[in-house]
């Protein structure tokens, strides 16, 4: 295989940050577009068929674990960056009940608070967009996820928050389940 890619120049650090003020800013409009109902694609609308993104974000996973921890971190920005103002509470049960309707609310998944305290959240995602219906590949691939909800937690909470994935569908699990771990 060759590819075309494999010389791509990395901006400047400076650069790179302009550009991911400019996304940020671009994907805040976009959710206050669908907030109003208004499309972001005037003929194709907003909605995608679901194997576009699994065939890319889970095969890559599988294929490439190395970049897990990068996903995470992506997701983490993305959370506290662009989504974190969807959440309100001082506490992390507060922001766990906020945060409950949103998966839902874009299809991702439907999302079960199993427990929350102070310290810590346990919560599950039903028919997850990332892995329901995929083979036991013996591996969690939720990691986007883990890292957005990171993201999101530890901006709403003003306190560092870990996320790990502890079942998933594509481990052969009924459901993905996530921990929530405030750290500082």
């Amino acid at each position: 295989m060759i590819n075309p890619y494999i010389n791509s120049i990395r901006p400047d650090p400076e650069e790179m940050e302009r550009r991911a003020e400019m996304l940020r800013d671009s994907f805040s409009e976009d959710y206050a577009r669908s907030e109003r109902g208004e499309s972001i694609r005037p003929r194709l609308g907003d909605l995608m068929s679901i194997q576009y993104m699994r065939e890319r974000q889970t095969l890559t996973f599988v294929l490439h674990p190395e970049l897990k921890a990068t996903a995470y971190e992506i997701g983490y920005r993305i959370g506290r960056d662009i989504c974190s103002d969807m959440i309100r509470g001082k506490t992390l049960p507060e922001i766990m009940e906020s945060n409950q309707p949103i998966a839902e609310g874009i299809s991702y998944a439907f999302e079960e608070i199993v427990e929350a305290d102070l310290k810590h959240a346990v919560y599950r995602h039903y028919e997850c967009a990332d892995c329901y219906g995929l083979p036991n590949i013996h591996d969690k691939v939720c990691v986007y996820e883990a890292g957005v909800a990171a993201g999101m937690f530890s901006e709403a909470l003003g306190r560092e928050c870990m996320v790990t994935e502890l079942k998933c569908c594509a481990n052969g699990d009924p459901y993905c389940e996530f921990l929530v771990e405030v750290t500082d």
